[in-house]
């Protein structure tokens, strides 16, 4: 039987604990300021990426 790997959080790159889910794992372990940084550096890699048809 196929395993799927383990959720990794975006920004610590770590694994939340097996009860937690990754948004909760988000609220409890990083800052709002940490989150939208990254929310606006990812905006901006795609903005920026390169876009292909």
């Amino acid at each position: 039987m196929a395993s799927r790997t383990p959720i990794e959080c975006p920004l610590c790159r770590e694994s939340p604990v097996q009860e937690q889910e990754l948004e909760e794992h988000l609220v409890s372990a990083h800052t709002k300021r940490k989150l939208a940084k990254f929310v606006a550096s990812e905006t901006r890699a795609m903005d920026e990426g390169d876009i292909s048809e």
